[in-house]
Protein backbone atom coordinates (compact mmCIF):
# COMPACT_ATOMS: atom_id res chain seq x y z
CA UNK A 1 0.00 0.00 0.00
CA UNK A 2 1.39 3.63 -1.04
CA UNK A 3 1.86 6.08 1.40
CA UNK A 4 -0.91 8.04 -0.29
CA UNK A 5 -3.52 4.89 0.19
CA UNK A 6 -2.60 4.66 3.91
CA UNK A 7 -3.33 8.52 4.05
CA UNK A 8 -6.73 7.68 2.37
CA UNK A 9 -7.19 4.84 4.21
CA UNK A 10 -7.22 6.99 7.60
CA UNK A 11 -8.73 9.87 6.56
CA UNK A 12 -11.76 7.94 5.43
CA UNK A 13 -11.55 9.67 2.20
CA UNK A 14 -11.70 6.30 0.04
CA UNK A 15 -14.46 6.64 -2.77
CA UNK A 16 -12.72 6.60 -5.52
CA UNK A 17 -15.84 8.15 -7.49
CA UNK A 18 -15.43 11.55 -5.62
CA UNK A 19 -12.50 11.91 -3.10
CA UNK A 20 -12.49 14.68 -0.97
CA UNK A 21 -9.15 15.60 -1.89
CA UNK A 22 -6.93 15.07 -5.06
CA UNK A 23 -3.98 12.52 -5.12
CA UNK A 24 -2.29 16.16 -5.77
CA UNK A 25 -2.80 17.56 -2.46
CA UNK A 26 -1.88 14.47 -0.31
CA UNK A 27 1.22 13.94 -2.38
CA UNK A 28 1.69 17.94 -1.42
CA UNK A 29 1.02 17.73 2.06
CA UNK A 30 3.44 13.95 2.24
CA UNK A 31 6.48 16.20 0.83
CA UNK A 32 5.40 19.06 3.48
CA UNK A 33 5.04 17.14 6.21
CA UNK A 34 8.38 14.55 5.32
CA UNK A 35 6.84 11.73 4.31
CA UNK A 36 5.51 10.95 7.49
CA UNK A 37 1.83 9.32 6.51
CA UNK A 38 0.26 9.89 10.17
CA UNK A 39 1.02 13.70 9.98
CA UNK A 40 0.18 13.89 6.28
CA UNK A 41 -3.05 12.28 7.20
CA UNK A 42 -3.58 14.95 9.97
CA UNK A 43 -2.96 17.90 8.22
CA UNK A 44 -5.66 16.21 5.18
CA UNK A 45 -8.40 15.62 7.50
CA UNK A 46 -8.06 19.37 8.60
CA UNK A 47 -8.18 20.06 5.28
CA UNK A 48 -11.41 18.22 4.58
CA UNK A 49 -12.84 19.26 7.87
CA UNK A 50 -12.45 23.12 6.42
CA UNK A 51 -13.90 22.13 3.39
CA UNK A 52 -17.09 20.55 4.44
CA UNK A 53 -17.29 23.75 7.06
CA UNK A 54 -17.61 26.21 4.35
CA UNK A 55 -19.97 23.86 2.29
CA UNK A 56 -23.81 23.14 3.94
CA UNK A 57 -24.06 19.62 5.21
CA UNK A 58 -27.47 18.93 3.78
CA UNK A 59 -28.89 19.99 0.44
CA UNK A 60 -31.91 19.00 -1.79
CA UNK A 61 -33.19 20.25 -4.99
CA UNK A 62 -36.45 18.15 -6.01
CA UNK A 63 -35.45 14.32 -6.02
CA UNK A 64 -32.11 14.29 -5.48
CA UNK A 65 -30.37 15.25 -2.30
CA UNK A 66 -26.99 15.26 -0.75
CA UNK A 67 -26.06 14.65 3.06
CA UNK A 68 -22.16 15.36 3.87
CA UNK A 69 -19.86 13.95 6.75
CA UNK A 70 -20.63 15.98 10.38
CA UNK A 71 -17.30 18.49 10.86
CA UNK A 72 -18.06 17.17 14.47
CA UNK A 73 -17.33 13.78 13.27
CA UNK A 74 -14.82 14.28 11.46
CA UNK A 75 -13.13 15.99 14.36
CA UNK A 76 -13.46 13.29 16.24
CA UNK A 77 -11.51 11.26 13.93
CA UNK A 78 -8.77 14.34 13.46
CA UNK A 79 -8.12 13.84 17.57
CA UNK A 80 -8.05 10.12 17.56
CA UNK A 81 -4.91 11.07 14.93
CA UNK A 82 -3.34 13.12 16.58
CA UNK A 83 -3.78 11.03 19.74
CA UNK A 84 -2.31 8.23 18.19
CA UNK A 85 0.75 10.58 16.67
CA UNK A 86 1.42 11.87 20.32
CA UNK A 87 1.85 8.42 21.73
CA UNK A 88 4.62 7.57 19.13
CA UNK A 89 6.56 10.54 19.70
CA UNK A 90 6.47 10.21 23.37
CA UNK A 91 6.97 6.57 24.15
CA UNK A 92 8.82 6.60 27.57
CA UNK A 93 11.20 3.21 27.27
CA UNK A 94 12.57 1.87 30.61
CA UNK A 95 16.06 2.16 31.79
CA UNK A 96 17.40 0.23 34.70
CA UNK A 97 20.43 1.45 35.89
CA UNK A 98 22.26 -0.44 38.60
CA UNK A 99 25.20 1.21 40.61
CA UNK A 100 27.90 0.39 43.44
CA UNK A 101 27.41 4.35 45.20
CA UNK A 102 26.75 4.99 48.49
CA UNK A 103 26.12 8.43 48.19
CA UNK A 104 26.31 11.25 45.45
CA UNK A 105 28.93 13.27 46.87
CA UNK A 106 31.36 13.76 43.86
CA UNK A 107 28.13 15.07 41.64
CA UNK A 108 27.99 17.97 44.34
CA UNK A 109 31.65 18.98 44.07
CA UNK A 110 30.62 19.42 40.11
CA UNK A 111 28.71 22.50 41.29
CA UNK A 112 31.26 24.09 43.53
Amino acid sequence: MTPLDQVRLNIGDTDSEEYYLDDTVITFLLTENGNSVLDTSIAALEAIINQIALQPSRWKIGDASETRASVDQLGNRLQELINKRNAQKYTAIPIILNTDRKNWDDLDKIFD
